[in-house]
């Protein structure tokens, strides 16, 4: 009776042991892929047993290999057959990348100039009397959507408000210098990045033109640790970034404002920070070498 007992535990070990294996080899490419296995340091029904300590279980490997069937059912099903592809949705052509040329003034007769007092000067002393200006004296980019600065049909209301009761095909964009010494350059460009997203859906066929912000002259930057060209290249660099030149565009007054050494010309500011009112055709001047046609447009 011993004898019979003896082997029949036997027989129950052997026959756990080579189930255990069969479950570990089974296993070894999906859940117990993560176990080193070894036939001679780490039998195959160790590896169950490791895993069981991980609360990995035999029965895991039916669950997985169901999830796996259904998951392969759901991408045929959503899979497109070669043969409707011309049912696909075609992505729309991005513009092609566009050139700047020399335009005349007529360029701005759909235009719109967006700024701070910079902006204001040219809007009282460029003579470009055909295109409209939302700009006032001290804005940032902060206060920019929230304050009732633009003039509309004789009333006073807010930028999102001008920009969704007119059509413009042009914005200029010059806005940065009240920001210097307050916050992050980085929280700058977060409001920055998300007024020209505003614009594109405001104004979803206009050319977008992020212009540079002005430097000052060397006298202002060499003693202000504020307002300094430094601090102003570091945020052109940034404003630069945004352009694709295909819908968005970088423009720089700076290149014909400054001097060799990258400072605004002193002979051209009253205040080390503005140029003088009969100065503001330089910039007119240049905003004409910049012009981008538009198929369709601007012919």
């Amino acid at each position: 009776m011993k004898v019979i007992k003896k082997c029949s535990l036997f027989i129950i070990v052997i026959a756990g042991w080579v189930i255990l294996s069969i479950f570990g080899f089974a296993g070894r490419n999906t859940i117990y892929k993560e176990y080193v296995i070894d036939a001679k340091s780490t039998p195959y029904f160790a590896v169950v047993f490791q895993g069981a300590h991980d609360h990995i279980y035999p029965w895991n490997l039916w669950v997985k290999t169901a999830k796996e069937k259904d998951l392969a059912k759901m991408e045929n099903e959503n899979s497109v057959e070669p043969a409707a592809e011309e049912e696909k949705e075609e992505k729309p052509a991005l513009p092609p990348i566009r050139e700047f040329e020399q335009v005349d003034d007529s360029y701005f007769d759909d235009a719109v100039f967006i700024g701070d007092s910079r902006t204001v000067g040219l809007r009282d002393y460029g003579n470009i009397d055909n295109a409209t200006f939302y700009a006032t004296i001290g804005m940032n980019i902060y206060d920019l959507w929230d304050d009732a600065f633009c003039e509309v049909n004789g009333q006073k209301v807010t930028l999102e408000t001008a920009l969704s009761t007119q059509h413009f095909g042009k914005i200029y964009f010059q806005i940065g210098i009240n920001e210097m010494g307050r916050g992050t350059i980085d929280g700058f460009m977060e409001c920055y990045e998300q007024t020209v997203q505003k614009f594109r859906e405001l104004q979803p066929d206009a050319i977008i033109f992020v212009q540079g912000i002005m430097r000052v002259t060397g006298e202002k930057s060499n003693s202000d640790p504020i307002f300094n060209n430094t601090g102003i290249n570091e945020r052109n660099e940034r404003i630069a970034a945004l352009a694709d030149n295909r819908t968005i565009f970088y423009i720089d007054v700076n290149d014909v404002v400054c001097d060799e050494n990258g400072d605004l010309q002193a002979d051209l500011s009253f205040d080390n920070l503005h140029l003088y009112g009969s100065k503001y055709g330089i910039w007119h001047d240049f905003l004409l070498t910049k012009g981008i046609r538009q198929e369709g447009r601007d012919s």
